[in-house]
């Protein structure tokens, strides 16, 4: 069984501008996956627990920076 991480993608739109999607835990290849894009480019950033993880998305909040939330 390949490990998971938990993940943000930081996504470069050049007509909405950067935002970040929390993705939950995924194994290096599906998060590598979601860095393609048909129009702009992902980052993704990887965190090796959940506390960090949450911790990052709660910085970045704080900080101002726009999300999108996934449904489902």
């Amino acid at each position: 069984m390949k490990p998971k991480f938990w993940w943000i993608k930081e996504r470069y739109n050049p007509q909405l501008g950067v935002y970040y999607v929390p993705c939950g835990q995924l194994t290096i290849s599906e998060a590598r996956r979601k860095e393609n894009s048909l129009y702009g480019t992902n980052c993704m950033k990887r965190f090796e627990t959940e506390e960090k993880y949450l911790a990052e998305v709660m910085k970045l909040k704080k900080q101002g920076k726009r999300f999108y939330m996934r449904q489902g």
